[in-house]
């Protein structure tokens, strides 16, 4: 028996889905370079990180810690390239969760905002958890979603571009 020209179209269809769901998407990308943290493999992070990505850095994440004077912005993969190895070795667990809150694909480009959750044991076995929002800034490469850039809202200072005063209070 030959397949019928509706039996050959609904194949076609079919593996073009399954091949399309096969790819991950930017949440799964963010997820991906998360858990990778969370794993202490950089290297598999930084591998969700695109070419000449962006990390934006509005205030010290945490206290004594200063921040560069050259400006808010960054490369993505040299922030992480030399974070990731101090987290690592000061600490002896390290998770970063984040729960996805929202998802744009416009063509080429995505947006992922998420509420990540963050938990690290020092070594002397001190646990400090902080909760903070991030925006993820993706790119549609031909390997597939990269991140192309990341801002949070975490800090422990106030950010040095920020009005010291309510807007019309004087």
């Amino acid at each position: 028996m030959r397949p019928t020209p509706i039996a050959i179209l609904l194949s076609i269809i079919l593996f073009a889905a399954s091949a399309q769901a096969a790819d991950p998407g930017p949440a799964d990308v963010v997820k991906a370079f998360n858990g990778a943290i969370t794993e202490r493999k950089l290297d598999a992070a930084l591998a969700h990180v695109a070419k000449g990505s962006v990390q934006y850095t509005l205030r010290a994440a945490h206290a004594g810690v200063p921040t560069g004077e050259g400006g808010i912005t960054s490369d993505l993969k040299a922030h992480w390239s030399m974070i990731g190895p101090v987290v690592i070795g000061a600490t002896s667990s390290y998770q970063r969760i984040p729960e996805i809150l929202d998802t744009r694909i416009d063509g080429d480009l995505a947006t992922v905002w998420a509420q990540t959750s963050s938990e690290s044991v020092d070594r002397n076995g001190k646990a400090q958890q902080n909760k903070f929002s991030e925006v993820y800034l993706l790119v549609k490469t031909a390997g597939g979603w990269q991140i192309g850039a990341m801002a949070d809202n975490r800090g422990a200072t106030a950010f040095a571009g920020a009005p010291t005063e309510p807007a019309g209070s004087k």
